[in-house]
């Protein structure tokens, strides 16, 4: 596993990104493990993710130090774990804004390089799987991850890791470094020189990823249910029919995986605090639902603005604006601040005008009342409309990619249905 290792990473054909890797062993014999992931998905867009693990020179080879930082549109959040006598202590900074959170971790080297191990003791045949324990940064908690040896090969090992909806298969050659990766059949990671991994191809706009529609829908956010085929994607491994219906759920058990702070979603700062009880205030004197006004609350902080993104809760308010992402983001915060689970969902939604067509947004869901519910702080909505489209990122890739190559667009193939609003 040890040296350097250059990536590029490419997603429909276009070289978005690169990936380093490298292992070593310092002078007083303690082992760390960098890497930096650098994509940028749509022009003017980069962002850059980076990890460092250090662990201690003797058994048990404890981790004593972690950090990680993710910097996107002049965006720069960044933690940093030390080891205690109690476990670990996270220092979590949001661009200026810093705290700090116990961890009653235990993680050693042994722990992180667990499948490579097992490769090598094991010597497994097609099929055998082994479960690995990985930090997660952005959730600071420790996640399990299954592994599934795909065959053996001239190379190394053929190795997949299951995910919600495809999965991830990597080359390893003998010394179990990766050599290739295909993520959802759709991104592309692949060893090569540091000058090749860097040059990276121009990209798009957002903006650009309009998918037409044959025409306009009327009362478009009163939608009840909304039936499309789509066209011109029969390469691509897309549903051809699409059957669409308001408060469109996709998230499923109760919650509890969707709830506390994380580097994305800042809870506990007392900004968000203030908000919350300003907008359950509302709540409790008006009589509507908190969830409610917790959605009015999003939508009033924020101006929209087109393909300027804030990249981050805190900047968004300081800011008064944002796209989709950012309303998402800040609902999510609120809601869990609230203690209403929440989730962000990414898929499609109509943009009306004379060229009417479907664009990428994000909206919410968040669990109230013993049941899952859909909202769109964006436009202000406490029930998503039914010409919201939830996608997989797989189906997302696809779309885009679709898109690129191909004339494509929806056709509405009933008469739309229409309720009153709520």
């Amino acid at each position: 596993m040890a040296g350097e290792n250059w990536y590029r990473i490419a997603l429909n054909n276009n070289h978005v990104g690169y990936m380093y890797n490298n292992a070593y062993r310092d002078l007083k014999g303690r082992w760390h493990f960098l890497s930096t992931t650098h994509f940028s998905l749509e022009n003017n867009s980069p962002n850059t993710i980076s990890k460092w693990l250090t662990f201690a020179a003797k058994p048990p080879f404890a981790l004593t130090r972690a950090s990680y930082t993710n910097r996107s549109s002049g965006q720069h959040n960044a933690t940093t774990i030390r080891a205690t006598p109690e476990g670990y202590e996270a220092s979590i900074q949001r661009n200026q804004q810093a705290n700090s959170v116990a961890l009653p971790w235990q993680f050693d080297l042994d722990t992180f390089v667990a499948f490579e191990q097992w490769l090598s003791s094991e010597a497994p045949q097609a099929g055998a799987q082994h479960l690995t324990e990985s930090l997660d940064f952005e959730r600071l908690r420790i996640t399990r991850r299954n592994y599934r040896v795909v065959e053996q090969n001239d190379e190394g090992y053929l190795v997949e890791t299951s995910a919600p909806f495809a999965a991830t298969r990597t080359q390893l050659n003998t010394y179990f470094q990766p050599q290739h990766l295909s993520m959802a059949g759709l991104f592309d990671v692949q060893a090569t020189s540091e000058a090749d991994a860097i040059a990276l191809s121009e990209l798009r706009s957002k903006t650009s990823y309009l998918l037409a529609l044959d025409q306009r829908l009327p009362d478009h956010t009163n939608l009840k249910s909304l039936a499309l085929n789509l066209h011109g994607a029969g390469d691509y491994n897309l549903p051809q029919k699409y059957s669409l219906t308001a408060n469109p759920v996709t998230t499923k058990g109760d919650g509890q995986a969707h709830q506390g702070e994380t580097l994305q979603f800042p809870v506990s700062h007392p900004d968000i605090q203030a908000l919350v009880a300003q907008s359950l205030s509302q709540a409790k004197n008006s009589g509507r639902h908190p969830v409610d006004t917790l959605v009015t609350t999003a939508y009033e902080r924020l101006a929209y603005s087109e393909d300027e993104p804030a990249g981050a809760v805190l900047t968004a308010l300081e800011k008064q604006r944002g796209e989709c992402t950012d309303y998402a983001d800040l609902f999510s915060t609120l809601a869990r601040a609230a203690g209403y689970p929440a989730r962000n969902i990414y898929g499609l939604a109509y943009k009306d005008g004379a060229n009417p067509a479907f664009m990428f947004h994000a909206w919410n869901e968040v669990y109230v009342d013993g049941q899952w519910r859909s909202v769109d702080p964006t436009w202000n909505q406490t029930r998503v409309d039914a010409s919201h489209m939830p996608l997989s990122d797989a189906q997302a890739a696809r779309l885009m990619q679709a898109n690129n190559t191909s004339d494509i667009y929806f056709e509405e193939t009933e008469v739309p249905q229409v309720t009153a609003a709520p």
